[in-house]
Order: C-alpha cells, then structure tokens, then sequence
C-alpha cells in the first residue's frame, strides 16, 4: 500500500492514518483503520475507492455505523466514511445521498406534506446502509418507496439503477451479493400526505422505541435478522400466532432470545440488553471479540433449546 499515491493523487485534506474507528459506530468498539478518508460529496468518494481499486488497497465503505461490529484489529486498509448528505424535495420525488440520516429523511419529508417515511426514524442509520440491508421496521422496509440508486461499479461506471433490479428481501439486496457496487445516491417516491398526521406517526414511533428498545446504549440496534415463520417447530409458530407476534411471515429474533432465559447475559463488557433481548449492548469497555463470543454463545442456545438457528443482521468488518 503507498500512502504517499493517496495523498498525491487525492488531495485529501481529511486523510488520516490509523485512525481509531470505534468512535464512527453505534456500539463503540473497533480498531484502527491503516487509511482513513471522509468523502464529502459522492465524486470524492468515488475518486477515493477509484484510487484505491487502482493501487490494489484493500477498500470499505463506512456509513452510519450503526448496524457493525468492527474487529478488534480494525481494518489493514482504506475506510472511506460517507459523508454526502444532500437531500432534496420536489413535489413527491425525493433524491437523498448516501449519507442522509434516515431520521432526518422522516422528518424533512414529513415536514414537506409528504407521507410514506415516518417509520424511517426508526431506523438510526443513513440511507446507504439501509439500502445495502433492506432496512425497515414497524412493518415496513425502504426497498417500498424507492425507485431507483445511483451506484458506482467496479469498471469505474457510475450509472442509475432502477429498484426491480436490486433484489430486495427482507434484510436483503444485491449490494450484499456484489459489496464492490457502491451506493451513492437514491430516488423515492413518496405519497402526499398530511404533516400533522405525519407527525402523529413519528411521535408514535419514537415512544415505541423508547418503551421497547434500550435507549442512550451503545448498542447495534437487532443483532439478529427475525427467522421465517416456516423454520420454527409447529409448538413456536402456534404460540407466536396466539401471541400476534407473526409479521411479515417471520417471528421476533428477540422473542426467541427471551425464551431462553439470556436476557441480561454478559460476557466481558458486552450484555443482552435486558429490556430487548436482540440488542446486544457495550457497556463500556467492551471488546468486539467479547460480542462476537456473546452472539456465538446466544445462537448456539436458541439452537440448542428451541431449534432454530439465528443469522446475524450485525455485519463484520475485520474479522
């Protein structure tokens, strides 16, 4: 790897050597990074990984950090933090890049008499991130209301691409089958709507999460994707429908956890939360190795009692 080519070629005012990461995530906790550059705007960003697919350095893209665990070695490469955050509204076309909040999004287009995102603040991450996962709650996803992403490949083309073509499911797309095509940019299309009832909604959300979901933690939000209905035994799936805890065809990842008594279980500086036992949180002076074994000892348990096998939502960088 040549730092001196990054800098000369680049003129990357913001580049940083072994940058510690653990501030630039939800859960705290990571090592440094060899190369460490904030992408202002979506040409700088794609200069830098550009750059860095030429020079063979070992690339990844950082957006809101909120749904990753980074190793405790960090990264032996060059993370690219997002940082284009523009947004803009005209009539029910919405254009956000990468690095847009999506509380933000909820807000602004609720704001703009629009409706159809008041669950994205919900969701604590950006734009990109939740593209690249599918992200959703309360029911709802954002693969629902998008049109289309504007992406870089890994020829160096940058081109639009429509919604059909990204494969979404449930906290899936195509981005997580090629990790090189790189999310820049996206087009929605919203529903006009009532700001007062808008904000009705994003009241209602933000109090759900505040009685369900550990708040002012460090903590990935779920740590685990829900399992499809139809891979739990008859015996659950009957107790989760008399429950009415079946949406989307999947059972809480959460409730599954519950059931084997792990709430408040802690390895090292790392616990299940106690009030949702599918956010694993930091409390403090946590180790990424430490939550690694605290998932790994968690899913061989609901494997174990209950049968069913758990896959991370969290993704893994370093390891």
């Amino acid at each position: 790897m040549n730092a001196y080519k990054i800098i000369k070629y680049m003129n990357i005012k913001d580049f940083k050597q072994n940058k510690p990461l653990a501030e630039f995530t939800s859960y705290k906790i990571g090592g440094p990074a060899k190369y460490f550059y904030c992408a202002e705007t979506s040409d700088s960003a794609v200069e830098a990984i550009t750059l860095a697919r030429k020079e063979n350095i070992p690339y990844v893209i950082l957006s809101g950090g909120t749904n990753l665990l980074i190793s405790d070695k960090g990264f032996d490469g060059l993370v690219v933090r997002m940082e284009n955050d523009q947004l803009t509204i005209e009539g029910t076309k919405v254009t956000a890049e990468a690095a847009t909040s999506m509380a933000v999004m909820a807000s602004k287009t609720v704001t703009a008499g629009l409706t159809g995102f008041e669950w994205g603040v919900g969701i604590p991450g950006k734009v990109g991130g939740a593209i690249y996962g599918n992200a959703g709650c309360f029911g709802k996803d954002i693969a629902a209301s998008l049109k289309r992403v504007r992406v870089l490949y890994e020829q160096e083309d940058v081109v639009w691409m429509d919604a059909s073509k990204c494969q979404f499911g449930y906290r899936d797309s195509l981005f997580k089958k090629h990790k090189e095509w790189i999310i820049l940019e996206a087009e929605f299309e919203l529903e006009k709507g009532d700001p007062s009832e808008g904000r009705k909604k994003i009241k209602e959300y933000v109090y759900y999460r505040t009685e369900k979901q550990p708040h002012g933690t460090a903590t990935a939000g779920s740590t685990f994707t829900n399992p499809n209905v139809d891979t739990i035994s008859d015996e659950l799936k009957k107790e989760a429908e008399e429950l009415g805890i079946v949406r989307n065809n999947t059972v809480p990842a959460g409730w599954l956890i519950d059931k084997t008594s792990l709430k408040g279980k802690q390895i090292g500086g790392v616990k299940v939360s106690k009030k949702h036992a599918n956010f694993f949180e930091n409390t403090g002076n946590g180790t990424a190795e430490e939550m690694m074994q605290l998932m790994s000892f968690v899913k061989q348990q609901v494997r174990d009692e209950l049968g069913v096998q758990l896959h991370e939502e969290v993704q893994l960088l370093g390891f």
